[in-house]
């Protein structure tokens, strides 16, 4: 298997439940789509600025030939005795295990495509219509871990109509900006939802920890 799944980095979840400040009833179910935004103008987004792509899925870092140490110093990639690398996300913890495949630099653009969300993905993928579908991770130079979409905070304690409840924490969350350094993006969730069996977010029986809405982001 190429992908070794670790933990979501998850900060506090077992405290989530103290200190609720009140409850409020369910509210009307919502359609919650974690659909690609479209690419915002701070964002990097030329390909020429994308170094390596690595494709989780498949296993494979495709990298331009002149950047190859660099993307793999970015990636904090180690080498395995049988020539493959493996990689920890600082961010999701996930690892993944992968070849190197590099490509000239003269040869770089046509290995990739701009879907319509304003994604760079490899040219005979499918251009993703969610985030969590997305399989790769971007490695991109002129730029920085310096834009900020979401500060941390904890959502309101909200009790469900069946006796139970639910609270999100909203965690603090960076994309890559401009810059002029080096910024590694991938997918990785801007929030935690911990589901109770009791009324009132009580911490002593939790039921459930999902990780949701999520959005491509860097490790700050």
């Amino acid at each position: 298997m190429n992908r070794i799944f670790g933990s979501i980095a998850v900060m506090g979840v077992l405290a989530l439940g103290a200190g609720c400040g009140g409850t409020e009833l369910e509210p009307a179910p919502s359609q919650e789509l974690e659909a690609v935004a479209q690419a915002a103008t701070e964002e990097p987004r030329k390909v020429e600025d994308m170094i390596g792509a690595l494709d989780r899925e498949g296993g494979v870092l495709y990298a331009r030939d002149d950047m190859r140490d660099i993307t793999l110093r970015e990636l904090q990639a180690q080498p395995n005795a049988d020539g493959s690398y493996v990689t920890k996300d600082a961010l999701t913890g996930e690892a993944t295990r992968f070849t190197l495949k590099l490509v000239p630099f003269p040869n770089w653009p046509s290995f990739f495509k701009l879907c319509p969300n304003g994604q760079w993905v490899l040219s005979w993928m499918q251009c993703p219509t969610l985030v969590l579908s997305d399989p790769l991770t971007r490695v991109w130079m002129n730029s920085s871990c310096s834009w900020q979409i979401q500060a941390g905070s904890t959502g309101t304690c909200v009790n469900t109509s069946s006796g139970g409840s639910y609270r999100y924490q909203y965690l603090q969350a960076w994309k890559c900006g401009l810059g002029a350094g080096f910024c590694v993006e991938r997918r990785a969730a801007t929030a935690v939802r911990t589901d109770y069996v009791l009324a009132s977010c009580d911490p002593s029986l939790i039921s459930n920890v999902q990780s949701t809405n999520y959005n491509f982001l860097c490790k700050h």
